[in-house]
């Protein structure tokens, strides 16, 4: 059978695949052991050819495998899920057409696979296909190119992230030794210019953000959690009483990004798909699933964009450090609520949401988040939220944020750099507590030091961040 043919088949099922490249799988995935043992081994075998066959190329091969990928370099490949389709079938039919010929059109036909590779939903189940329908010489090309360019991907991600004008740039650094000697490193934030004490480096609007579940609905912004002054600026939300916004800017950017979908519309049912979220959030005041709704939910937004960014925000999260959460009942609820709030508008959640997959993103949120203080009254009396913030603010948490940025700031008991939300909103400020040359790591506070110990800090570290504090005033004091 045809690569195009056998293509075709399934595409449709693959087209649900709208939650950045992640949800690869339908239900039969999910559902049936046997089918994922099988899938599972088929990955490894063209895993492990694809590690092969870069490995084989001869100099010939390579040269023109660096050939192929420059012809394509500047190439704008579709963006739309239906253009993405539509454009995939038209490179597989180019491309056996082009291996008939004969073995003078390989490369050209490897390219047309290539290109295909490069827009289908779920590229690790295309690579089985070519392994079965495609010459060996061609797809060790097209395995060649996938490899360069993964490598690239990979290589080029610091050098663009961070922006240039944010005046940071993520490095590595030692983080101690393995038992058996083996050096650990971790990523940083760097300053890129020298900066003196009290100077803004950048500031930085977050991926999400959430409020304290009491202050909704009253004197808030839902979307930018600032305090509203004057009731007669209030916007609402046309669906719900449930939140109010500040602007018709953030109700209108609030809405394209999350709101429409999650909105409660104010049903009568507390266990409808539209309240059951948050009525969880207004019960245990736990912030990370709505946040982890809102994040997927936006992810959606951004693709519905068609913006061609190469890296998305799925791109992002994965790269930071996470806590390992170990699977409970509260897990299990929290996925099914996602489901349940999800589900009717996103296709595909359900494989999507699995419990690996769900651990590991709210692992990275509770490493990652910054607790927001935005009310203008630094009296006011607000509960600790139950999971932790990165945050050493006196002023109340009146919310937290997930800040792509920032995410990479690491903690220092004695820090060269404070966070200030200076127009009061979720927009976070890394402010400078002394002058910091040009190179230098920076660092916040994760906690208040008030008067813990040396013993009470890392401990305290240790017990929310699994961090080894080892700052100066750590190693110098007992």
């Amino acid at each position: 059978m045809k690569t195009s043919t056998i293509v075709a088949a399934t595409v449709g099922v693959l087209a649900v695949a709208t939650i950045g490249y992640a949800i690869y799988f339908d239900s039969k995935r999910r559902n049936d052991p046997e089918f994922r043992r099988k899938l599972k081994k088929e990955r490894k075998r063209a895993q492990k050819l694809a590690k092969e066959e870069a490995k084989n190329l001869s100099s010939k091969s390579a040269q023109s495998v660096e050939e192929a990928l420059a012809s394509i370099k500047d190439e704008d490949f579709p963006t739309s899920m239906e253009e993405r389709e539509k454009f995939c079938m038209e490179q597989l039919s180019a491309g056996e057409s082009l291996f008939t010929l004969g073995p003078d059109n390989f490369g050209q036909a490897a390219i047309c696979f290539y290109k295909a590779l490069k827009v289908y939903p779920a590229p690790a189940e295309l690579v089985m296909v070519y392994q079965k329908t495609i010459p060996p010489e061609v797809f060790t090309l097209v395995m060649g190119m996938l490899s360069k360019d993964v490598q690239s991907k990979q290589e080029k991600y610091y050098t663009v992230f961070p922006p240039k004008e944010m005046n940071v740039k993520v490095d590595e650094k030692p983080e101690g030794v393995t038992p058996d000697g083996q050096k650990v490193t971790r990523r940083g934030l760097v300053a890129t210019k020298s900066f003196a004490a009290g100077q803004t480096i950048y500031s930085e609007a977050p991926v999400i953000s959430s409020l304290e579940p009491s202050l909704e609905g009253s004197e808030f912004c839902h979307y930018c959690l600032k305090q509203i002054v004057d009731d007669s600026s209030k916007v609402p939300c046309s669906k719900c009483t449930q939140v109010v916004f500040c602007s018709s800017n953030c109700k209108d950017s609030a809405s394209q990004e999350f709101h429409d979908i999650l909105c409660t519309k104010d049903s009568d049912d507390v266990s409808s798909p539209e309240r059951s979220l948050r009525e969880y959030t207004k019960a245990t005041r736990n912030l990370v699933p709505e946040m982890l709704a809102k994040f997927l939910v936006k992810m959606v937004h951004e693709e519905s964009l068609n913006s061609g960014a190469e890296y998305n925000s799925f791109d992002h999260m994965e790269r930071l450090r996470y806590l390992e959460i170990p699977p409970s009942a509260e897990e299990e609820k929290e996925m099914e609520l996602l489901k349940v709030a999800l589900g009717s508008n996103i296709p595909g959640i359900d494989e999507f949401i699995t419990e690996e997959r769900y651990l590991l993103m709210k692992g990275r949120l509770l490493y990652n988040l910054y607790g927001v203080s935005t009310s203008l009254d630094t009296e006011r009396s607000v509960e600790p939220l139950p999971e932790k913030q990165r945050s050493v603010r006196d002023a109340p948490i009146t919310g937290a944020g997930f800040y792509r940025v920032s995410s990479y700031l690491m903690h220092s008991c004695e820090p060269n750099a404070k966070i200030v939300f200076s127009d009061h909103d979720h927009t976070l400020s890394i402010v400078t507590t002394r002058e910091v040359k040009a190179g230098e790591e920076l660092y916040v506070g994760y906690i208040k030091n008030g008067s813990l110990s040396t013993e009470g800090r890392r401990l305290q570290l240790f017990t929310n961040y699994r961090l080894q504090c080892m700052c100066p005033l750590c190693e110098t004091t007992d």
